[in-house]
């Protein structure tokens, strides 16, 4: 394809998500619902101006490290440490049971190892960008429940890089034992560096030569520096053999303990908005509508057991907390979706075949799904009592 006409279809692609985001907003629903849409309708099974991902590929790769820099660089972590105990509980609670559920399927079907892992991984997270903007929607995101929201989500962000380097260990074609010593390296040493942060910032600890890459600075220099830092973080991540999205999440959990990490944000945020919308475009890319109206009783079937799973999940675990009980199934729906960070897991099980042909369609699709329905599943869960007891006052009149 020339090079004029990859621009083109690109700025095409842009416009267009442009256009959905509008719209959803309107319909006061999350953008990345707009993005996934367009990437749909741009994608070979329905308009077929893109055919493939050749063209922005790149970008969504970008974007998902721009996503976990970002990630790291808005976590409060002295907040998230009052909260670290019963966030990580309710966020290994979910992660156990979906290895149990997964776990018994596979044994069924026969699935190898790491094809139950990448799907219980999957099913497991939940889409913090849909969370948030479910939860600034009920006005709860800074109530006490919104806020242990917050906190199981904050955890599942930081259960996601251990899980890509559990993946990791299968890239060979086969498990490899020795992987173990480096994701417990890892996950130590990131540990290690939120429990040190929690009480001291970078700009403490470092020696004075070392300080300049978190110092402040112009804005002309601010979104270079954090480039920088974001895929220098990459870079070294990578060449010690850990997930690229690893030390990109590290480089901005660094940078977001020093005095400047919120003008970081700042001149960071536009570029970081921009590669996620290519990012969700590039999902919608992927779902085949013609697979999906193929297999749209299947699908649905599965999508709703899936949620009413996590919802009831996650309500007992909030209920266990002491949450009430209508808040607890509220927060309950509001984290029952698959999340974004889905996506990347469902991709790295593909690149190393755990995954492939239709289990494939399946896990992007449903994924996909469970975010342009939550609103609607959160609605109905709402409602439900207001139904029931509707329906209790119609038969006692019935029955008078």
């Amino acid at each position: 394809m020339e090079h004029g006409d990859a621009l083109s279809q690109i700025a095409l692609i842009l416009a267009i998500a442009f256009a959905g985001e509008v719209v959803l907003r309107r319909l006061r629903q999350p953008a990345l619902v707009g993005y996934i849409l367009a990437g749909i309708i741009m994608g070979p099974s329905v308009l077929g101006v893109i055919h493939g991902q050749d063209q922005v590929s790149f970008l969504a790769e970008l974007g998902i490290l721009l996503l976990l820099f970002i990630v790291g660089l808005e976590l409060n972590i002295a907040n998230f440490a009052k909260a670290s105990r019963i966030a990580i509980g309710a966020t290994a609670f979910q992660i156990i049971a979906s290895l149990i559920i997964m776990g018994g399927i596979g044994w069924y079907l026969e699935w190898p190892l790491a094809r139950i892992l990448v799907l219980s991984f999957a099913i497991s997270l939940s889409s913090t960008a849909v969370a948030i903007r479910m939860l600034e929607g009920m006005g709860g995101i800074n109530t006490p429940r919104g806020q242990m929201a917050v906190g199981i989500l904050v955890a599942q962000d930081l259960a996601f890089i251990p899980m890509l380097l559990i993946i990791g260990m299968f890239s060979a074609g086969q498990f490899n034992p020795w992987g173990f010593l480096k994701i417990a390296l890892a996950v130590g040493f990131l540990v290690y560096a939120i429990r040190l942060l929690s009480r001291r910032s970078i700009s403490n600890i470092l020696p004075p030569w070392a300080k300049t890459p978190f110092s402040g600075g112009s804005e002309q220099t601010l979104i270079l520096k954090a480039l920088a830092l974001c895929f220098a973080g990459a870079a070294l991540s990578g060449a010690l053999g850990l997930s690229a999205s690893y030390g990109a999440f590290v480089a901005g959990l660094l940078i977001g303990s020093t005095p400047h990490s919120h003008k970081y944000e700042e001149n960071a945020r536009p570029l970081f908005d921009i590669l996620m919308m290519v990012f969700f475009l590039s999902v919608g890319l992927l779902i085949d509508l013609r697979f999906v109206i193929d297999h749209i009783g299947p699908l649905l079937l599965i999508l709703f057991f899936i949620m009413v799973l996590k919802t009831v999940v996650n309500a007992a675990i909030l209920r266990r907390m002491g949450m009430k009980r209508r808040d607890a199934l509220r927060m309950g729906t509001v984290l029952g979706q698959i999340g974004e960070f889905s996506f990347i897991i469902a991709a790295l099980g593909f690149n190393i075949g755990a995954v492939q042909g239709d289990t494939y369609k399946y896990a992007v699709t449903l994924i996909a799904l469970s975010l342009i329905v939550t609103p609607v599943w959160l609605n109905a869960v709402r409602r439900a009592p207001l139904m029931r007891r509707a329906w209790r006052q119609k038969k006692r009149k019935a029955a008078a």
